[in-house]
């Protein structure tokens, strides 16, 4: 704080704060002052800062220091609130600032000094591991329906509880909170919970709330749909999901999610009262180019999850012969590593030690050795008849090993038809 020194009335707030009393690592460092945003970057001009306006109407500014981000906001007072807006004017104290924060525990503010200010018991609340809105929790979460989803993952995060009149609320605004965020805004929460140790807890919580079941409609009940116990003791559908949520690395969460998407859709009842679910691998991957674009999550990221959920059984299920595991690489593409994670979390470590087969390195190649070039070489003109051609000399390459061009363009040959 010592380089902004020359901004009045600054504070340290919202999550750092709420970090350096649990005993974290902030992640980021914002600031509050009484100084308007444009004397903010008039005083930042004269001390050799630069500023960029990131946010006037909001009273934001971003200060570069050695190349580091620091966001200060003029101390703000809500006026007016609909929805994810607000017609806000400077305040003129911290205390009225921190009034309109949505949490206790990231209603905190810290002065040059180290001195807490503290008006509405955020650090009792973290002491209890609370999470309690700032007055009304109703008021809160209609100023900003995001504050229901928010809650949830705080509390994931910190290991905290949801304070009961708190929890009350968000259960009764949770059906209008997906009328009033926008999707990405959703994803971005889900994104910055996949980057805990556990997220199943905020998972759970969105589940209960309605709210997960709306967004991914297939996972909707799968709290229903209980397992074979001798491979799945947890039980449902649902908890097994949230475990390898929990089990696999970060970058792999919505793979893990979506692993068993299609498991609703295939459920079969078992004499026993338990649910088999056959093809369900293949049946999810289908859906997953849908579920990504409806959670307008990249493209490449689709790919690479349809692919994780239409393979994550193979391993398990299929003999590790040498041309079953040339198949499943020449599937799996450049997402090998992706499939092999997902794996991993799905089996729990009960998986038989000859699954892993399927991911060592081939002592043959698995890419295509015939390529349309060398058709060309031999006097073949390019046209529709090189598609079967190649395709069927990958094939034979697949399951027997070849690496003989020769022999791969026999096999090319009487797939399709003789040089001109």
């Amino acid at each position: 704080m010592e380089r902004l020194s020359f901004l009045p009335k600054l504070y340290l707030v919202g999550g750092a704060v709420r970090d350096l009393l649990a005993g974290l690592e902030p992640e980021d460092l914002d600031f509050a002052t009484a100084a308007p945003p444009e004397e903010v970057m008039r005083l930042a001009a004269a001390h050799g800062i630069r500023a960029v306006p990131t946010g006037l109407e909001h009273g934001t500014v971003t200060l570069l220091i050695d190349h580091h981000p620091y966001e200060v906001t003029t101390f703000r007072r809500d006026v007016e609130t609909y929805g994810r807006r607000a017609r806000v004017v400077w305040g003129q104290s911290i205390e009225e600032d921190l009034a309109r924060r949505d949490f206790t525990i990231g209603a905190i503010a810290m002065d040059a000094e180290g001195r807490v200010v503290d008006p509405f018991g955020g650090q009792q609340d973290l002491k209890r591991g609370l999470i309690r809105a700032v007055g009304d929790p109703k008021e809160r979460f209609r100023e900003d329906y995001l504050r229901v989803i928010r809650a949830g993952r705080l509390a994931a995060r910190y290991g905290f509880s949801i304070e009961e009149n708190t929890l009350q609320a968000a259960r009764e605004v949770a059906p209008q909170v997906l009328e009033h965020v926008a999707v990405e805004r959703v994803t971005a929460e889900l994104e910055k919970a996949f980057r805990d140790p556990r997220p199943s807890p905020f998972l759970r919580y969105l589940y209960e709330l309605g709210l997960l079941g709306r967004l991914i409609p297939e996972l909707e009940g799968t709290h229903l749909l209980l397992q074979d116990p001798r491979w799945h003791p947890e039980g449902d559908v649902l908890t097994h999901v949230l475990e390898v949520v929990d089990r696999a690395p970060p970058r792999y969460r919505w793979h893990a999610l979506l692993h068993d998407i299609g498991k609703k859709d295939t459920a079969v009842r078992r004499p026993e009262g338990y649910y088999s679910f056959p093809g369900h691998a293949e049946v999810g991957a289908r859906l997953i180019p849908r579920i990504a674009q409806d959670l307008r999550l990249p493209s490449h990221l689709r790919e690479e999850i349809a692919t994780t959920t239409a393979l994550h059984m193979v391993p398990a299920l299929t003999p590790p012969t040498p041309a079953a595991i040339r198949r499943f690489q020449a599937r799996a593409g450049p997402h090998l590593e992706a499939v092999r994670a997902v794996f991993e979390a799905d089996g729990a470590g009960r998986r038989p030690p000859e699954a892993w087969r399927f991911f060592e390195p081939q002592p043959t190649p698995i890419e295509p050795l015939l390529k349309g070039r060398h058709l060309i070489a031999r006097g073949h003109t390019p046209g529709p008849a090189f598609g079967p051609m190649l395709q069927a000399a990958y094939q034979h390459q697949l399951e027997t090993g070849e690496t003989d061009l020769e022999k791969l363009y026999q096999v090319a040959l009487a797939a399709g038809s003789k040089p001109r």
